[in-house]
């Protein structure tokens, strides 16, 4: 599985890049992909296509940049010695040594941001019910003159044909150069690559729960635990729930790196 290791300048520099570029036959495709999406990626072959058709890949969150990191310098190692380099990367993970992730909800804000100044469209689709209208609401509170749409989309997505149409003849008409998409991990980046070559957006960001962490629904995590590789710490003490996917993503995500490692 590919990830797109750069700054998050770099990253910016590109998503600005395909912004100003004509339309072309397709919607260019980001996803913001942590370490559950690749766990997921094994067993589900269609999300596995997304994220290999997808035009960037940003690393959201430490580990995927320490899995990659990991996997650039253990070629050629013992068993041992992976041990060993394991170790050192999770150490310069909690000393915060590994760079900073480009999360969606900080393309997001960054992207928002610009919308105003570069005259960029935006169309926000997906969320809980109320979610987009809310968060169209504050963007316009905080940016005037942004040039913005909303949808809620599909409540149970890919189960009613005439729903999607209805929501792609929406999207078409407000013609958005950012089509940010918060249908949830994984089918949001399935509905994407589905229907990028249907609609007439220049950039489709999958962006999960971005729209609630940016109106507050969901308390952002302390700067420091995301700087260390914490956050998941923090979801799991404001959100219990979501234990199995933390499990999956802090025991069986870095598990799996290592196992790999020994296969190549």
């Amino acid at each position: 599985m590919k990830v797109d290791i750069q700054s998050r300048a770099e990253t910016l520099k590109v998503i600005e890049g395909y912004l100003n570029e004509p339309m072309g036959k397709r919607s260019r495709m980001v996803a913001t992909a942590y370490s559950e999406f690749f766990v997921t990626a094994r067993r589900d072959e269609r999300f596995r296509e997304a994220l290999k058709k997808a035009d960037l890949v940003t690393p959201d969150g430490v580990s995927v940049l320490a899995a990659c990191k990991f996997n650039r310098e253990t070629k050629g190692r013992s068993s041992l010695s992976k041990i060993g380099l394991g170790i050192r990367v999770g150490g310069q993970v909690l000393r915060g040594e590994l760079g900073k992730p480009v999360t969606g909800v900080w393309l997001f804000n960054e992207l928002t941001g610009r919308a105003v100044e570069h005259g960029w469209r935006v169309f926000l689709l997906g969320g809980l019910p109320g979610t987009a209208q809310r968060v169209a609401e504050k963007l316009k509170r905080e940016y005037p003159g942004i040039q913005l749409e909303f949808d809620e989309g599909e409540r149970s997505v890919g189960s009613k044909a005439l729903e999607n149409e209805r929501v792609i003849e929406k999207i078409n008409h407000f013609k958005p150069d950012i089509l940010a998409v918060a249908y949830g991990p994984i089918k949001q980046e399935k509905w994407i690559l589905e229907n990028r070559s249907r609609i007439k957006a220049k950039v489709a960001i999958g962006l999960g729960g971005t729209f609630n962490e940016y109106l507050g629904d969901v308390a952002a995590a302390p700067e420091w635990m995301e700087r260390m590789g914490l956050k998941w710490l923090w979801r799991v003490i404001k959100e219990p729930k979501r234990i199995g996917r933390i499990y999956r993503a802090v025991v069986i995500f870095p598990w799996l790196v290592y196992t790999e490692s020994n296969r190549s």
